[in-house]
């Protein structure tokens, strides 16, 4: 999915540490945005890598940016009742 967005909010760098099924350690990397799209609000979310190059990176509020991204979905529950859809974003350019 791919357009055009402006920055609502930008969230602070997070690395948080966790184990792997293989007992070694490994770190998620991430940073939020909240971005708007004609009336509507998205969080969306960098991991990894994307998140890490652009830990230092200043977004401006209100100024267009192009974003790049991709919906994915999840159930949980005990009947998998419960429903969660998650934007990651791939790339985030100024316009």
């Amino acid at each position: 999915m791919e357009n055009l967005v402006t920055i609502v909010e930008v969230g602070a760098y997070s690395e948080r540490q966790y184990q792997k099924q293989d007992g070694s350690t490994e770190y998620f990397k991430s940073r939020g945005v909240v971005m708007k799209r004609g009336g509507d609000v998205v969080y969306g979310e960098m991991t990894g890598e994307l998140a890490s190059k652009n830990r230092d990176t200043q977004y401006y509020q209100n100024q267009p940016y192009i974003v790049k991204g991709f919906w994915k979905h999840r159930t949980w529950g005990e009947n998998n009742d419960r429903h969660e859809n998650a934007f990651y974003i791939t790339d985030l350019q100024t316009l």
